[in-house]
């Protein structure tokens, strides 16, 4: 069968949502979510279709800086898995983002998915780093003692915090990438200032984290600086933080160092690694 491969358009999103809702054993957001990524400018939507037009591969590509691209969301209709289709969207994907002036493309990749694992590398991704991805309920009576706890602080932080981070454990295993969910670049001091802007920077005696808070019930910490044996009195922090603002859940995405995923699982929870591969472009 001859295959094509094209921007997504309105209509391929019934075709699509059918085999785009149970992917996984918690279910699928690719369908859900196909309508409004072909509707924004800010991302790139291809699709692979068959001959007789039907779209049955999609994968989305956006660029996070100027020189980062980031890849995602590819799914193939199980009817037609291995005939090459994933490889066919990732090229286009690729070149894509070398086309708006990408020097890297990035994708991540749950470590348990060996398939997905090997396919990227023979495709010339490099495993970058690992994180730690893991979800802790607050339990609003469990509070941090009140010298311990997380306050917003400004501009003037931003420096002595950046120059730590840049030295720690964090930033040398993260290889000095930022989550943003599920999409990761490039850390800046320009995001620890816009942090301290939005009253998103905080401080404790354990040290400094940038939240955002998706949800009202809801916060994620996206870049700390920290160290292994003060981590576990800012994890505390952060609980206290969660209880403090009513919330129900912190989500905590942060570079895998060894004592960082210790320090989480002795919390209380089970924790998962996802790996960050990236492919420099010439």
């Amino acid at each position: 069968m001859a295959f094509g491969i094209r921007e997504a358009r309105a209509d391929d999103v019934d075709q699509i949502a059918p085999w785009t809702t149970d992917t996984f054993s918690w279910g699928d957001y690719v369908g859900s979510s196909l309508s409004d990524w072909i509707g924004d400018s800010r991302l790139h939507v291809m699709v692979v279709e068959d001959g007789h037009a039907v779209a049955v591969a999609v994968a989305r590509a956006q660029m996070l800086s100027p020189t980062e691209g980031w890849l995602d969301a590819a799914r193939v209709n199980p009817s037609v898995r291995r005939q090459g289709l994933g490889t066919m969207l990732n090229d286009a994907c690729v070149e894509w983002v070398r086309e708006q002036g990408g020097r890297v493309a990035r994708l991540a990749i749950e470590a348990d998915n060996s398939a997905a694992h090997n396919q990227v590398l023979k495709l010339g991704y490099r495993a970058t780093s690992t994180w730690v991805t893991y979800e802790h309920p607050v339990d609003p009576r469990a509070r941090a003692k009140r010298d311990e706890r997380l306050q917003t602080v400004g501009r003037a932080d931003v420096d002595p915090a950046w120059m730590f981070w840049s030295t720690s454990d964090m930033a040398e295993t993260s290889r000095g990438l930022m989550s943003f969910g599920w999409l990761w670049r490039r850390a800046t001091v320009d995001d620890l200032t816009k942090a301290a802007s939005e009253q998103r920077f905080l401080e404790s005696p354990a040290g400094w984290v940038v939240i955002e808070t998706p949800n009202p019930d809801e916060i994620d910490v996206v870049w700390l600086a920290t160290s292994a044996n003060e981590f576990p009195r800012l994890i505390d922090a952060l609980l206290d933080l969660g209880a403090d603002r009513s919330a129900e859940t912190i989500v905590f995405r942060v570079p895998q160092t060894g004592w960082s995923g210790e320090a989480l699982t002795r919390a209380g929870g089970v924790v998962r690694e996802t790996h960050v591969y990236e492919k420099p472009l010439s």
